[in-house]
């Protein structure tokens, strides 16, 4: 089991709490898991949760209110983030890093900001993935666990987003969404526009940047 039953009751904390209740929704690795009922048998290192840029703030000031808040976890506290743009926030809920990305929806095109640290990634950056022509009812779902609504990206998007890696954990949680089934319609519908994605990084280091414009 790993550590997916921890991982699993932090996402119910999350999603049942009376302020967040609709504004989470859970993408990444445990996707597969929670949707199938499946008991997860490898390591979840962190939660990936995506929140629309219009409830950050309430995110943050629930971080606040439990003691989770650090500043030097958020994005918008960075001194290279010269524009104080959400690129959203970490915390450690329990031991497990969790992180909250902002998403937009302009023009039927979805922007997720999010940033990466030297720590995990290799590298402090700042990244903007724009996918057009995507709507967030496309590429996510909601469904009840142990009485608690949740939301999450769906098997399709998540299955797409797995493929572009080579990790090992990446091709164990495809298996368990092959297994489960999926709607392939809408996994090629989904394809053809997260194929079409665009990436924007801004590095913390200066030097970095030029090698990036």
């Amino acid at each position: 089991m790993k550590n997916y039953s921890k991982i699993k009751e932090i996402i119910l904390m999350l999603s049942k709490d009376k302020s967040l209740k609709g504004k989470v929704i859970i993408v990444g690795g445990t996707v597969p898991y929670l949707i199938s009922g499946t008991i997860s048998n490898r390591e979840h290192s962190d939660i990936d949760v995506i929140v629309e840029e219009k409830n950050m703030d309430i995110i943050r000031l629930y971080l606040k209110n439990n003691n989770l808040y650090d500043t030097k976890l958020d994005s918008k506290e960075f001194n290279y983030n010269k524009e104080k743009m959400d690129y959203g926030v970490n915390c450690i809920i329990n031991g497990t890093t969790v992180n909250f990305a902002p998403f937009e929806i302009v023009n039927n095109n979805m922007i997720q900001r999010n940033f990466l640290s030297k720590q995990s990634n290799g590298i402090n950056a700042l990244v903007t993935v724009i996918i057009e022509n995507l709507k967030l009812e496309e590429c996510s779902t909601s469904f009840v666990i142990e009485q608690v609504e949740v939301r999450t990206y769906s098997l399709e998007m998540v299955k797409l987003m797995k493929e572009k890696s080579n990790k090992t954990k990446d091709k164990i949680d495809i298996e368990i969404i092959n297994e489960h089934g999926y709607n392939k319609e809408k996994y090629n519908d989904l394809k053809i526009k997260t194929n079409n994605m665009k990436f924007k990084i801004y590095p913390k280091n200066k030097i970095l940047r030029l090698f990036l414009k």
